[in-house]
């Protein structure tokens, strides 16, 4: 008898005073979690989405990826219609060729100007000493009109000469660039036209296009022997190096977030793995002023609504990365170490009795 009435005592010390210490642990564990740690089920993983463009217009001859294939980056994606990039290649060479050629040419000429030049001043130099000579006879009766009027003909018409070869060589030294001694290789004409070349070999380069970066073929829609225009999005890749979780967050959450924070991130596809990351930065704005359309609240009917900003979080291990898709949903714990521990409470509360004593 005396056994039952101390169970029975026991029960109900156990019922007063175990059963009220659990839950209050509970209670209080609930709390701690609460109040230092910031929870979300809006996150979702990201990655970077590159719309591979044409930089030229042409043809598709060839497409080597099709959706959902893992490239590398460099990886040949498609190729285009190289004929009329090599024929406006070979035109850009025999343009270099005769620009090469016409100034060759120029050089040539300006040398037998300038030997005419030198010939013409020499009969000039001539025809004068004969002039003046004539003039003196003529005065002195020795030399008759007739043959003075010659001597100034002909020095009238070598002077003429002189002129007309000087333009030339102005005109022909123009032609080169305004310098005689400049190489051809820096020669304004030479100097385009190899530019031209240039353009033209890059442009059939630009024929085959290739991967930018590592990832993953999107859906391809582009058919063989379709017309490609310039600029215009043909393969979306979905970048594999760098992926990372956006949470947004209420903005009733921030008050204690900061950058630099742990956090702890769950897949919801892989939901018994947790993985440590950091959170690296916060946006400046909530998501709905970043969108398209962003709200107008000047209206007379307006309901208040609690806004979310989107927070950017790294992963520290790069192994998850690889088992990541874009758009998958998660959930993120971040810690802000805020110490708000029970016994950090009943501290607080002795010490605030003690001082009042």
């Amino acid at each position: 008898m005396r056994n039952v009435i101390l169970i029975n005592s026991f029960k109900r010390i156990f019922v007063l005073l175990i059963i009220p210490i659990v839950l209050i642990s509970l209670s209080a564990h609930y709390w701690i979690k609460s109040t230092r740690y910031v929870s979300t089920e809006n996150a979702y993983v990201k990655a970077h989405l590159l719309s591979v463009s044409s930089d030229l217009s042409g043809r598709a001859t060839q497409i080597y990826v099709k959706q959902n294939d893992q490239i590398e980056k460099g990886k040949r994606l498609l190729k285009l219609d190289r004929e009329p990039y090599l024929i406006s290649l070979r035109k850009a060479e025999a343009e270099l060729k005769s620009i090469r050629y016409n100034i060759n040419s120029l050089r040539a000429e300006l040398e037998e100007a300038k030997a005419e030049l030198s010939g013409v001043r020499a009969e000039i130099s001539f025809y004068e000493r004969a002039f003046s000579r004539q003039k003196k006879l003529s005065v002195r009766g020795v030399s008759s009109r007739v043959q003075l009027d010659k001597a100034e003909r002909e020095l009238i018409i070598f002077r003429k000469r002189s002129r007309t070869a000087q333009q030339k060589i102005k005109r022909v030294l123009a032609k080169l660039g305004g310098n005689q001694n400049l190489k051809l290789e820096n020669h304004p004409n030479y100097l385009k036209a190899k530019a031209r070349v240039e353009l033209a070999k890059l442009n059939l380069r630009r024929t085959i296009i290739n991967s930018p970066a590592n990832g993953t073929v999107g859906r391809v829609t582009l058919q063989t022997g379709e017309y490609v225009e310039e600029g215009k999005p043909l393969i979306p890749i979905i970048q594999s190096d760098e992926k990372w979780i956006e949470a947004n967050l209420k903005e009733t959450q921030l008050s204690h977030i900061k950058v630099g924070q742990t956090v702890e991130v769950t897949i919801d596809a892989y939901p018994n793995e947790i993985y440590a990351g950091q959170l690296v930065s916060i946006s400046p704005s909530t998501g709905a002023e970043l969108s398209i359309l962003p709200p107008q609240n000047a209206s007379g009917n307006w309901i208040k609504v609690v806004q979310r900003v989107p927070v950017r979080i790294e992963l520290i291990s790069s192994i998850i990365s690889e088992k990541l898709r874009a758009g998958m949903t998660a959930h993120v714990s971040i810690d802000t170490n805020r110490d708000e521990s029970l016994v950090k409470l009943i501290k607080a509360a002795i010490g605030y009795g003690s001082n009042r004593k």
